[in-house]
């Protein structure tokens, strides 16, 4: 379980670093933030792959998920695809229901209440943001803190703003963050401690805005799931 806490806990700051970066970068383009977020704003719902390879506390893993979110119902699923010790395990947030679910590949699930998510409480993170895109911490972030370089570049043959994100106080070192160019949708990202080692990268594959989600499948688990409640 530590490979998946040290990766649910960097892509908490990734979350945010990026949504502080569309702010930043306002400031020499002000439609930025606005068009961001008005574009996301317009999603129902997104499907995609992550791929994240992790070099950090003694670490090196590859790992891969899908994520299938319905944002505007706030209803999500986060399938572990890869390694192998971590495929088939499964969490969902439901939070109409206010149900958060993790599953294992043993067949055993744990249901708690999502508002008492021991989980995402022990992890400093809560996990339902990776299922919307939530942007709420951003104001209570420290703009100052934060050094920035933006370029225009291309990734895997996208036109994108490459966004280089330099913390001042050094407890996140590095991060660089690819946008992509037409509506601002984060295509990759790598982070690197204060050596100036890679300690993790992450890549956004096979995305699908608005596809058609059932909300019944994205809420199930599979056939003969053994489910506690807390």
């Amino acid at each position: 379980m530590v490979r998946e806490s040290y990766f649910l806990r960097v892509f908490s700051v990734f979350i945010l670093l990026v949504s502080l970066s569309f702010t930043v970068l306002a400031i020499d383009a002000q439609t930025l933030l606005k068009e961001s977020v008005d574009n996301v704003a317009k999603l129902e719902t997104i499907s995609l792959e992550i791929e994240v390879e992790i070099s950090a506390e003694g670490l090196n893993q590859k790992m891969g998920m899908r994520l299938e979110s319905h944002l505007q119902q706030e209803v999500g699923r986060l399938e572990f695809l890869a390694p192998k010790e971590f495929a088939g395990q499964i969490i969902i947030v439901d939070k109409p229901k206010d149900i958060f679910i993790n599953y294992y590949s043993t067949g055993q699930a744990v249901r708690m209440p999502l508002s008492q998510s021991a989980q995402s409480n022990a992890m400093s993170f809560d996990v339902s943001k990776l299922m919307e895109l939530n942007t709420s911490d951003l104001a209570d972030l420290d703009a100052s803190r934060y050094m920035f370089e933006v370029e225009e570049t291309e990734k895997d043959k996208t036109a994108a703003y490459l966004v280089i994100i330099t913390d001042s106080k050094k407890e996140y070192g590095v991060q660089k963050v690819w946008l992509q160019k037409s509506d601002k949708f984060p295509l990759a990202m790598e982070t690197y401690d204060n050596e100036g080692n890679k300690t993790m990268s992450m890549s956004f594959n096979k995305v699908e805005k608005n596809k058609n989600l059932d909300l019944d499948k994205l809420r199930t688990l599979p056939k003969g799931a053994v489910i506690f409640d807390m």
